[in-house]
């Protein structure tokens, strides 16, 4: 097969099992150099061929000691090429798409040689007799009938053209597009290492949803769209949910997960944190209550916050703190007065005693009889005798109660801070 069809055809061939690993040849001009020279390499042994004579030293070596269609067309040269570049990229570089294309560009060249008459021996130097594909000499190509390549190259050029797409989003992500479908947009967020670009058009009940945003986030049924700094949420199988469109397309921007550990945040440095970022998981912890733009009715020390966006924390902190206050004062306050009130009835015996006493003393003042004079000492003596006699009752819980109240009327305000583990997900080149 001459040089423009195995070009060609190696385009076609690399393209498509290249999308089966989600690998764009077109992607980066490196790729689809690496794609034309793996798919003429194996003719470095052919002195007159467009890579041999680009390598006419090495060309010439392996003319004369191989001879053409031999030791560059077997299957241990692919294997050794392959290795090569496995061994070169583990060290130098942490992806492996050179390898994956070379190792398909090569093979095309290997593949399409074999569909020709003279065919190729793929086995190489221990079996020499040629590989062909298929066994009948008839359906198989001649090599450099004008005729025959030039059909073969119009199919090439024709096909090129016509799967742009394919190669573009990868084989399995056309595959899930045309589910259009919220369970295939998910699994194709799970393979992908890059961001996705989705386009949708659906209603939910009665609300229509249109346009394009970025797929940002999903779990095993549900995902989440950023689009125009808000989430839209989408489950699988939802109650309401009619689709028209759901298509995703990668973009260059890498999905990032970010996880940080906050210690005495203000409410306005974790603010500043959130703002504008997709929240996939925290645990936030503060020393007064507070609440979320999510859920400004419920006050609580404690978040557990999954796949959220564009966080808000309001504590409406003085006019908490100054509510605590006053309310934890007049519960003490309280406390104190029903324990005093209650002391004074466990003493009432003792009070009653001390007031009669207080009357019979006022008497001795008044214009008595002998008689009633004595009686009112007598009475006195009574009294004192049984005032000495009687235990007076203590509440200790007074003290403490009033220690409290004095502490916290005293105590300065401490500042608002939080603590927790948070991570969440950005996009980066």
């Amino acid at each position: 097969m001459t040089a423009p069809n195995h070009l060609t055809g190696g385009i076609v061939f690399t393209g498509l099992f290249c999308s089966f690993f989600s690998v764009n040849i077109f992607a980066n001009p490196l790729f689809i150099s690496i794609t034309l020279v793996g798919s003429l390499l194996p003719d470095v042994d052919h002195t007159k061929s467009i890579i041999g004579k680009a390598f006419y030293p090495i060309s010439k070596w392996l003319s004369v000691n191989y001879g053409h269609r031999t030791i560059t067309h077997s299957i241990f040269f692919l294997i050794s090429i392959c290795i090569l570049s496995l061994f070169l990229e583990r060290n130098f570089s942490d992806n492996y798409s050179i390898s994956i294309i070379l190792f398909f560009s090569v093979f095309s060249h290997l593949l399409f040689d074999m569909v020709t008459l003279q065919g190729i021996p793929l086995f190489y130097p221990f079996y020499k007799n040629p590989c062909v594909l298929p066994a009948n000499p008839e359906m198989r190509i001649r090599s450099g009938n004008i005729r025959q390549e030039g059909i073969i190259l119009f199919i090439f050029c024709f096909l090129t053209f016509f799967m742009q797409d394919l190669f573009a989003n990868g084989f399995w992500s056309t595959v899930n597009n045309n589910f259009n479908d919220v369970k295939h947009q998910i699994k194709e967020y799970k393979k992908s290492s890059n961001a996705l670009k989705i386009d949708y058009d659906y209603s939910l009940y009665q609300t229509n949803f249109k346009g394009s945003g970025t797929l940002i986030q999903a779990t095993e049924s549900e995902m989440f769209i950023l689009t125009n700094n808000k989430i839209l949420e989408l489950k699988n199988d939802e109650q309401g949910l009619k689709i028209k469109t759901l298509k995703t397309s990668k973009t260059p921007l890498k999905i990032v997960q970010n996880k940080i550990d906050i210690q005495n945040y203000s409410e306005e440095k974790l603010n500043k944190l959130l703002e504008k970022k997709f929240v996939k998981k925290a645990f936030i912890y503060s020393n007064y209550e507070t609440t979320i733009s999510l859920n400004q009715l419920e006050f609580k020390k404690k978040f557990e916050i999954e796949n959220k966006y564009n966080i808000d924390f309001k504590s409406h902190f003085l006019d908490t703190i100054s509510y605590n206050r006053s309310k934890k004062i007049a519960e003490l306050e309280l406390k104190i007065k029903n324990e005093e009130n209650q002391l004074i009835n466990d003493n009432k015996d003792f009070y009653l005693t001390v007031n009669q006493l207080k009357l019979e003393k006022n008497k001795i003042g008044l214009s008595l009889s002998d008689y009633e004079l004595n009686e009112t000492q007598k009475n006195i003596i009574d009294l004192e005798n049984k005032l000495s006699h009687h235990h007076l009752k203590n509440n200790l819980m007074i003290n403490e109660y009033k220690d409290r109240l004095k502490k916290i009327k005293e105590s300065p305000i401490q500042d608002l801070l939080y603590f927790g583990e948070i991570t969440f997900i950005t996009m980066t080149k």
